[in-house]
């Protein structure tokens, strides 16, 4: 079964509940654009990659140009990507829009999966079981080098608009930890419960005041650019 799920029921339920993307004209906030990486082949073959480098397939690529195109009339003035391959390729045609040189660095990588990557997710399961995911790096190293990245992007406070390009796995945990930890609250509409790992492209929304430095989770998960809202249905992939 392909590991992604549409789910045709949420498409007018999303629509009606999502705040619309746009830019921040507002000075006293910082707007953060959070992409995941476009499709690569080992996500539809359910393999588990972490830190190994996979390029985008050609659906991918197809996306990426999709969510830049969201972006065309949007001033990013700070664009931070993870210095994986998918990554990389994923912001490329953001840059045929805004003249911004690209921050790539690896705090922004996906958790190091340790063994585990580059085998199929139902073999890791089987032979490790449900601890499969901590055979490399551990949640606290994996949260303290996330966050490293993030608060460098808050200091950006010259900027109105960054955009932030990684993967499921840092979305997930990271936005999960700002809400859980860090009490960055949840626009209309959003719950805990959906702050799960997004699909490709798929673009999350986070403002913070640049004076009090609250934050507020106001989309996450969106893929109105590819058509209709996507889900990932095998949660554990990463």
């Amino acid at each position: 079964m392909h590991p992604y799920l549409f789910s045709p029921n949420l498409l007018s339920f999303f629509k009606i509940m999502t705040v619309q993307i746009a830019e921040n004209i507002n000075p006293e906030v910082l707007r953060v654009f959070i992409v995941r990486h476009g499709q690569t082949d080992h996500n539809v073959q359910k393999i588990l990659q972490g830190h190994l480098d996979i390029d985008i397939n050609d659906t991918g690529r197809e996306q990426a140009q999709l969510v830049a195109n969201t972006f065309e009339n949007i001033k990013i003035d700070y664009l931070v990507s993870s210095d994986l391959i998918r990554c990389q390729n994923t912001i490329k045609p953001f840059l045929s829009h805004h003249e911004v040189e690209p921050k790539i660095t690896s705090n922004l990588r996906e958790r190091d999966m340790g063994e585990v990557q580059g085998m199929y997710l139902k073999d890791a399961r089987e032979k490790y079981g449900d601890n499969f995911r901590n055979m490399g790096e551990q949640p606290e190293q994996f949260i303290s080098r996330v966050e490293q990245e993030w608060n460098l992007i808050l200091k950006q406070q010259q900027c109105l608009n960054v955009a932030v390009c990684t993967h499921g796995g840092v979305i997930t945990t990271f936005v999960n930890y700002l809400h859980d930890k860090k009490g960055y609250s949840l626009g209309e509409g959003l719950t805990r419960e959906k702050l799960k790992v997004p699909y490709n492209t798929s673009v999350t929304v986070i403002d913070i005041n640049k004076g009090t430095k609250n934050g507020k989770i106001q989309i996450f998960g969106n893929t109105d650019h590819l058509g209709a809202q996507f889900e990932v249905k095998e949660q554990a992939l990463r």
